[in-house]
């Protein structure tokens, strides 16, 4: 009750002074307001005289200053603080994060004092990227916080083990891991940023608990403090330089000044390196040229008179009984001895016993004959393994007249040559990451089994195998780990494949294999070809290169007998046997049918169709409308959609990847970009629909086009349209394809007042370091997760994730797909307040979305 006698006496000394006083001034009649205080620094602590400081605790003295209240500080535990809160023995305690929970015993004012979120630290060693790299970590927390009570939620429903260490505070939390007690620490990430680099740790990507920060009141405080806490503090908010702005920087200077090093030491030490690489290459040179100078030197001593030593080969003069009587330098380097240790002696001192014999013999018949040779020879020198090849031109030599001849023989070693030869061929056929045939190597076998004769009847067999989604592997762990992964696929099929079969690496992750008989009938033939690819099927799956990522391939399979099949023809055929493969949802395999020649053929018909839709007027823009947590409409999605005349409704599944394939999206994207702005300048024009937006759909062929800009603006421009109003939706995969352009298109437009949507988001794979980087407006969910969110518990965890995220980056979250109100229900208890589906209507041309709805 302490806090409560303290607010008693303070009024009750404020009652004499007014009647022994008899009046005060109007300042002076001030309101007491006693004060919570517990320690959590930079955000509140106490200082010696007991005061609040801080980013909160300066900023309520300047409101209290301003306000006239009298503070009166009371120290406290947090938790003990809530209570002592909630019985109205303290008026106000600053830095409570709002919770629904809280909001029922304690009063809130209405503008945050500023935002915050939770984060993990690690120390160096630890590489935590995501949740699930969590398993077997030591993480220290604050016994009781919410940051313990959310991660052992969030590892207990992920079933991801882990050891707690409960800590009094983040300090103690930050020394024990600094110590080794521990892994990794949560933390607000304003006490993390402020001494994160004093403990030598690091932030982890892992983020949440997004919060709004109140200084939370007693439930029978006057509501005008409140609304006089709200008044001040959405003035200083609206000035940069007000005294809210002023001392958050104070405190973040704060946070960082003592981890700065004086300027003159840096600039110290850059000189002091300066001055030891100066020396460091000073002596290296020096050291050079006293080398160059000595090897002149010896070379002009020992061979000046000579130009023998400049030759590139081995040249030498052996005596009547074969001894050495000469060598020049390239000899002495071959046998890695001097001159003077050489001559005199036998090619039985340098050569194995076996290789001196057989040189021993051509040198003989050499000087029998008298006459010049050119012979290949080869030799193993003593103290190694490896054979050398020579090619030697061998002469008898009169040295002296009446002596018997000597033997002149010069030597051009073969050895790098053949192996660089080898290793050309190797290059030329083989691939060099798995040792496999390369393409060249498989296509000529391939074509010598087309161009047999006709009567040969036995069937042969050709698999194209694709890894499923091996980019995420190169993406996730590094293109290390997929090289690696590729080089088990190859020596999987290598085992399991039978000898003759010709297996080849065609392309990144595409492998091809050739079985030259699988069969005399064809009935055989499929039997044996399907029992080896399901084999290879199972034995990639048993690859499980990590264990968060699974492996599968796709198969593609065609069958021939080389009759009036071209090589062409039988790749084109298994290639597209490979594609039904991926289309079925892969880790599957499909034999070549006629019909799908039939469909590719379809294909190209209505691809030659396309070409003509937008001239014949046959495409249309249908909307759809966007709606908030209260059913009014924000804006709509601009839905393109075909017409065709005998074909009825194209879907735009069908039609749209057919479009970026063969860049028709280009002009067809350009269309709905001109309508869509064309729509929004009308509406601009009636008060009724002037706050309205337009999404519109952004191929990343279109995306990326050099133009693309000076074409949203001239669209801007010709048509009036309010730029603030057109959304332009983006995939995550343009987003990765090349980010750094992306980044720098998307800030131009953003700069004109263009908006920016995240489509489907979930689908596809983005860094979301990259993501806080972008000026993104909105997050939207794909429907996929909406579908079966209320019977899915995964899929409701990520649409919780995907909004908690979405507001820690300050998006507005819009669900895809809400055809129920019981997922309405549930977005809105979670956070989500945009919502488009069928619930709230279906697209519809322009004249009649208003009807509609």
């Amino acid at each position: 009750m302490q806090p409560r006698i303290f607010r008693y006496i303070a009024r009750v000394m404020l009652g004499v002074m007014l009647a022994v006083g008899g009046f005060m001034p109007a300042h002076s009649l001030a309101e007491t307001l006693t004060v919570g205080v517990y320690h959590n620094p930079p955000k509140l602590f106490a200082d010696d005289q007991g005061q609040p400081r801080g980013m909160l605790g300066d900023l309520l003295q300047a409101m209290a200053n301003e306000a006239q209240w009298q503070l009166v500080s009371f120290q406290c535990e947090f938790q003990h603080c809530l209570e002592l809160l909630a019985q109205g023995n303290i008026d106000l305690l600053p830095d409570v994060a709002w919770s629904q929970e809280r909001a029922q015993h304690l009063s809130f004012h209405d503008e945050p004092v500023m935002h915050s979120w939770s984060q993990l630290y690690q120390r160096e060693g630890i590489n935590v990227d995501a949740i699930f790299d969590l398993e077997q970590r030591r993480i220290a927390v604050v016994e009781g916080s919410v940051q313990q009570s959310y991660l052992a939620a969030i590892t207990e429903r992920f079933d991801i083990t882990v050891t707690w260490l409960p800590v009094g505070s983040f300090a103690e939390g930050f020394q024990a891991v600094a110590s080794g007690e521990a892994d990794l620490v949560a933390a607000n990430h304003l006490f993390g940023d402020w001494r994160a680099h004093d403990y030598g740790l690091q932030e982890t990507p892992v983020i949440f608990q997004p919060a709004r920060l109140f200084y939370a009141a007693s439930p029978v405080l006057p509501n005008e403090i409140l609304q006089r806490i709200d008044d001040i503090l959405l003035r200083w908010k609206q000035d940069n330089d007000s005294i809210y702005f002023n001392t958050l920087r104070a405190w973040q200077g704060q946070s960082t000044a003592s981890q700065l090093v004086p300027i003159w030491l840096w600039w110290g030490i850059g000189l002091l390196t300066l001055l030891l690489i100066l020396a460091l290459g000073t002596s290296v040179l020096l050291k050079r040229r006293v080398s160059i100078n000595k090897e002149r030197l010896s070379t002009n001593e020992t061979l000046l008179a000579t130009i023998l030593d400049s030759v590139d080969a081995y040249i030498y003069i052996k005596s009547p009984s074969l001894k050495y009587r000469y060598v020049n330098r390239r000899l002495s380097e071959l046998f890695k001895l001097p001159a003077e240790e050489i001559i005199g002696k036998c090619d039985d001192d340098f050569f194995d016993a076996a290789s001196a014999a057989s040189v021993n013999k051509i040198d003989q018949n050499i000087l029998h004959s008298g006459k010049k040779a050119t012979i290949e020879e080869h030799g193993v020198l003593k103290g190694e393994e490896s054979v050398r090849t020579f090619l030697s031109i061998k002469m008898p030599l009169i040295m002296e007249t009446g002596e018997a001849p000597c033997l002149c023989g010069i030597s051009t070693e073969l050895t790098d040559y053949l192996e660089m030869q080898s290793r050309t061929h190797r290059l030329a056929f083989y691939d060099v990451l798995t040792g496999l045939p390369n393409r060249r190597l498989l296509m000529e076998s391939l074509a010598e089994l087309t161009q047999q004769d006709s009567h040969v009847t036995a069937f042969s067999a050709i698999f194209i195998i694709d890894l499923d989604d091996f980019r995420l592997v190169n993406d996730i762990q590094g293109h290390e780990s997929g090289d690696q992964l590729l080089i088990n696929v190859a020596n999987q099929l290598q085992q399991q494949l039978p000898p003759e079969a010709t297996v080849a690496r065609f392309s990144s992750d595409e492998f091809v294999v050739l079985l030259t008989v699988v069969g005399e009938q064809m009935e055989t033939a499929v039997v044996t070809a399907e029992r080896l690819a399901r084999q290879f099927l199972e034995g990639v799956s048993q690859l499980r290169h990590d264990r968060t990522l699974p492996i599968s391939a796709s198969i593609g399979i065609v069958l021939f007998n080389g009759a009036g099949q071209s090589m062409n023809s039988v790749l084109q055929q298994a290639d597209l046997a490979l594609q039904q493969a991926k289309t079925a949802g892969g880790n599957t395999l499909r034999f070549f049918n006629i019909d799908m020649q039939t469909s590719v053929l379809e294909r190209a018909s209505l691809e030659g169709d396309l070409h003509q839709a937008l001239a014949r007027n046959e495409l249309a823009l249908h909307y759809q409308v966007q709606v908030d947590h209260k059913g009014v409409t924000t804006g709509v999605e601009a839905l393109l959609r075909w017409y065709h005349p005998q074909r009825g409704w194209v879907s735009p599944a069908t039609f749209i990847p057919l479009a970026e394939e063969n860049g028709l999206i280009i002009p067809i994207g350009y269309w709905v970009l001109k309508l869509a702005c064309e729509q929004l300048a009308i509406w601009a024009r009636q008060t009724a629909y002037s706050a309205l937006t337009i999404s519109v759909n952004v191929s990343s062929v279109q995306f990326q086009q050099p133009d693309f800009i000076r074409k949203i603006e001239e669209l801007l421009a010709q048509t009036q349209a309010p730029p603030s109003r057109l959304v332009l939706e983006v995939t995550e995969s343009l987003l990765m394809s090349d980010p750094t352009q992306v980044r720098n298109i998307m800030l131009k437009l953003r700069a004109k007042g263009v908006r920016f949507a995240l489509d489907d988001f979930g689908t596809g794979y983005s860094s979301l370091s990259y993501l806080k980087r972008l000026p993104l407006d909105e997050l939207k969910i794909d429907k996929s997760f909406i579908h079966e969110l209320l019977t899915d518990k995964a899929d409701a965890a990520i649409v919780d994730t995907t909004i908690l995220l979405a507001v820690s980056l300050g998006l507005t979250v819009v669900a895809e797909g809400v055809e129920k109100k019981e997922q309405l229900d549930w977005l809105k208890g979670h956070g989500c307040y945009r919502y488009q589906g069928y619930l709230f209507g279906r697209p519809t041309p322009i004249e009649y979305l208003f009807e509609a709805y």
